[in-house]
């Protein structure tokens, strides 16, 4: 039941529409907020569509510009002001040991009322603009906003946000979300089980507290995906949540921009990277499929393609090649318009886009040395992994991953054991998200883990597949492509461990799923309109094929 929160009983499609086909009415009545465009004489006759008026503010105000550039002050500053830190590459030696820039709780603090107007003045909830506050900062800030928390409790802004949403979503009365397949449910209670499981053997055998909690993080972070199908019921929450994720992904570039003036020794600049992949993999597919304004939408291209350099992470071009192997092979990936000159165009450009960075950097004294880093890393990680520390590291780390879940593969080892082994005894995790699951949970959690996954990626695809006309699948497209850069990277680095990380990939899961949703709705709306009249006369719609579509995102 946890994609049907609440009791009180909905009506269904066809009930909601019945009375009407019955008594010979030609009007159509649709819930409101049901869907958020119009289908205009769509049984013959005028569709009355009763629209709920919180959806239709404009997603670009005063206040959006306020904080964007209050943002990227602050971020500015702080890149300008930051000393070298070498243990960015490195895992706290404690929990609750990692102290956050002070640059991150200010941006948190300043932001939030702010957000709090924004969201008045762009008609959504307050529920909804603290999770757009919380997209914004976390892809601004990741591991310095996700690890802000209340002096003296273990407790993380992630998890009080968490925590808010999930009451305001199945404790204070709203429009309820249609229920969802049932293996969905299936899939996500026997993880979440298998979490429980690994944290009781955890308490039971006295271990510490602070590691139990910590270690449940990869369960309990899972909840996000309820929050991101039940919240953002819109087409217009969707595009919201993109637009605050594109401009958090620009506050951190500019961040590690400042950081490369003053420290250039530093070894990477933006870390993690995935959200500056996905923001770029984003604004090229958006941009293909002319969602965004070509010069705005290059300016985007330009700010990422920067910040995936300044990155400096194997493991991103390795998942930028897979993205791009998808959106070729994968049937589907390519809307038909875009078999030819669009999509070969906007790969071409963005790759002469990045090639023109590294020239432009090549002719300072920082960038040249800061290009030559990444290439020598790159060359090493790829063609020389036998020299490079960093490969052996996670080799062994591997290692001993699977030396501890041969010791009980049926649950593993449970929560609460710290992950020290030869070269390392500051518990780094083995660097690969699945292996810590399959270690940590053993095959009662793995195995749900990866069903999840395969039964997600397959109902989007085929949602991609049977929604191919509608311009808004676009949105869907780069979702998945998005979920398939964070699975990916989580084979070389950790993701349902991170707070930060953790928490906007269960948050697309959900996403997706309720656009799966929203656009089979629609499908549906443009089969109805081949109805019979009593004269046994068909008609359809005369909306256009792709009735679904959206104006340029107001980027």
């Amino acid at each position: 039941m946890a994609f049907w929160p609440g009791l009180r009983k909905r009506k269904t499609l066809a009930l909601r529409i019945a009375p009407n086909l019955l008594s010979g009415n030609e009007a159509l009545a649709l819930e409101a907020g049901s869907t958020d465009h119009n289908y205009a004489h769509a049984w013959g006759g005028p569709v009355v569509l009763i629209r709920d008026e919180r959806v239709q503010g404009q997603i670009v105000n005063g206040w959006l510009v306020l904080i964007v550039v209050l943002g990227a002050v602050i971020a500015v500053a702080d890149g300008l002001t930051r000393a070298p830190n070498p243990e960015l590459e490195l895992s706290p030696p404690q929990p609750l040991a990692y102290e956050p820039y002070r640059a991150a709780f200010l941006l948190a603090g300043l932001t939030l009322p702010l957000m709090f107007a924004y969201a008045k003045r762009a008609c959504a909830s307050l529920t909804e603009g603290l999770f757009l506050w919380f997209v914004f900062c976390t892809t601004a800030y990741m591991k310095d906003f996700s690890y802000l928390r209340w002096p003296g409790v273990p407790f993380f802004v992630t998890d009080i946000v968490l925590t808010v949403l999930l009451v305001s979503i199945y404790i204070v009365p709203r429009r309820r979300a249609t229920p969802y397949p049932p293996l969905l449910n299936i899939f996500l209670a026997l993880f979440i089980a298998a979490g429980a499981l690994a944290a009781a053997r955890g308490f039971l055998g006295h271990r510490d507290t602070i590691l139990v909690l910590r270690d449940s993080a990869l369960v309990g972070y899972s909840l996000f995906l309820l929050v991101g199908y039940h919240l953002l019921r819109s087409w217009l929450a969707v595009r919201r949540v993109a637009v605050w994720f594109l401009l958090g992904a620009v506050l951190s570039v500019l961040n590690g921009l400042g950081w490369l003036v003053v420290a250039p020794e530093q070894r990477r600049f933006v870390a993690p990277g995935i959200y500056v992949l996905v923001s770029l993999v984003a604004v090229l597919v958006m941009m293909a499929n002319r969602f965004i304004k070509p010069r705005v939408g290059w300016i985007f291209a330009g700010i990422f393609s920067l910040g995936f350099l300044l990155a400096n992470a194997r493991s991103l071009f390795i998942a930028l090649a897979v993205v791009f192997l998808v959106v070729l092979f994968v049937p589907g990936m390519q809307p038909k318009k875009l078999r030819s000159t669009r999509l070969v165009t906007a790969l071409v450009a963005a790759a002469v886009l990045v090639c023109t960075f590294a020239f432009l950097f090549l002719h300072l004294q920082i960038g040249r040395d800061f290009t030559t880093r990444v290439a020598d890393n790159f060359a090493s990680g790829i063609l020389h992994t036998s020299d490079d520390p960093f490969w052996k590291f996670r080799v062994m780390a591997w290692k001993e991953a699977q030396r501890r879940f041969e010791q009980y593969p049926p649950a593993g080892e449970g929560f609460g054991i710290p992950f020290n082994f030869d070269i390392w005894d500051n518990d780094p995790r083995p660097h690969n998200t699945f292996l810590t699951v399959l270690y940590k949970m053993g095959l009662l959690g793995f195995l749900p883990l990866l069903a999840l996954l395969v039964y997600f990626f397959w109902l989007c695809v085929r949602a991609v597949h049977c929604n191919s006309e509608n311009r808004r699948v676009s949105f869907l497209q780069t979702l998945i492509l998005a979920q398939v850069s964070f699975c990916v990277w989580g084979g070389a680095d950790s993701v349902l461990e991170s707070p930060f990380l953790a928490s906007l990939f269960w948050v697309g899961m959900g996403l997706g799923l309720g656009m799966i949703q929203k656009l089979n709705f629609e499908r549906s709306l443009l089969d109805l309109s081949y109805f019979p009249r009593a004269n046994d006369e068909i008609f359809k719609s005369d909306q256009p094929v792709g009735i679904g579509s959206d104006a340029v995102l107001p980027l």
